[in-house]
């Protein structure tokens, strides 16, 4: 029984480091499908896309 908890405990550890991994988005990320034509917008910054796919790292730049 305590192997399988150990085992449990690193799948959603090495979950959660994955997850973290593959998207930059933030809280602010608000990406919304973009009514005329295809492609997505951010609510936030104003940031556009224009790939069919949901974004997923975002696109705001970086304050100098």
């Amino acid at each position: 029984m305590p192997v399988l908890l150990i085992l449990l405990l690193l799948g959603v550890l090495s979950y959660l480091y994955w997850r973290r991994h593959t998207t930059t988005l933030t809280r602010d990320c608000r990406w919304r499908r973009a009514r005329s034509g295809p492609g997505w917008h951010c609510a936030f910054c104003g940031a556009v896309d224009d790939d069919a796919r949901p974004p997923r790292y975002c696109s705001r730049r970086a304050p100098h």
